[in-house]
């Protein structure tokens, strides 16, 4: 990261009380629709998105790929505007239902990241990115369900996270999506056992309607791509 891009003041400031768990940055609005056990289902409003990928594991990757979206919110786009920092930030693998479909399709290997943007932007009102690999995407409202948990953020942590996502919901009435993705609240150097963490998965009353969801989700994610594009 160049001095062109360096971090807001206000980010520094957010970024104390953040290593003690307490966190001051904007979210992306949900609310609540039910609860299974401990699994929140979430109906998240219309969002936009800034997100990119990253070959090879999940931690290097994970760090390249962070560092293109802080490189983007912090001055590299043809604005040179800097945003305030916002968590939590997503992840998921090359198969994840979080990111568009169209991407997926050519990237096969590695990992996305994303961060949230804005609750009350559309696609063509945030600078488009210098880097033509990180892309900004409208997401439609999503019915997901969610389940916390804390600590560092580890293959173990994350797989053992979403074993008990899909148990909790097994014998539900919400149908589930096959992929999950992950979302995490703290920057590395907070202490571990107060991190925020959390998973999801998309979810349905029926598998009809998940189907309907990824049919339209594709369809604003391909008009979100010819935003990016233009």
């Amino acid at each position: 990261m160049n001095g062109a891009t360096a971090p807001l003041f206000t980010d520094v400031l957010k970024s104390i009380p953040r290593f003690f768990g307490i966190r001051l940055d904007a979210r992306p609005a949900y609310r609540m629709e039910d609860l299974v056990g401990p699994v929140e289902i979430r109906r998240y409003a219309p969002a936009l998105f800034v997100h990119t990928s990253a070959d090879g594991s999940h931690d290097a990757a994970v760090r390249v790929a962070r560092e293109k979206l802080e490189d983007y919110i912090y001055g590299d786009n043809e604005a040179l505007e800097k945003m305030e920092m916002t968590y939590p930030t997503y992840q998921g693998d090359d198969e994840s239902t979080m990111f568009p479909s169209a991407l997926r399709m050519r990237e096969r290997h590695g990992w996305r990241v994303a961060f949230f943007l804005s609750n009350n932007l559309a696609a063509g009102e945030a600078p488009l990115p210098d880097d033509p690999t990180v892309r900004v995407h409208e997401s439609p409202e999503t019915l997901v369900a969610v389940l916390g948990y804390r600590g560092a953020d580890t293959e173990e942590s994350r797989t053992a996270a979403k074993s008990d996502l899909m148990q909790a919901l097994s014998g539900s009435r919400w149908s589930a999506d096959d992929q999950v993705y992950w979302a995490t609240y703290d920057q590395a150097f907070a202490i571990p056992y107060l991190k925020k963490n959390e998973v999801h998965v998309r979810v349905a009353n029926s598998k009809t309607e998940i189907v309907v969801s990824a049919k339209v989700d594709e369809a604003c994610n391909s008009d979100s791509e010819a935003a990016n594009q233009a």
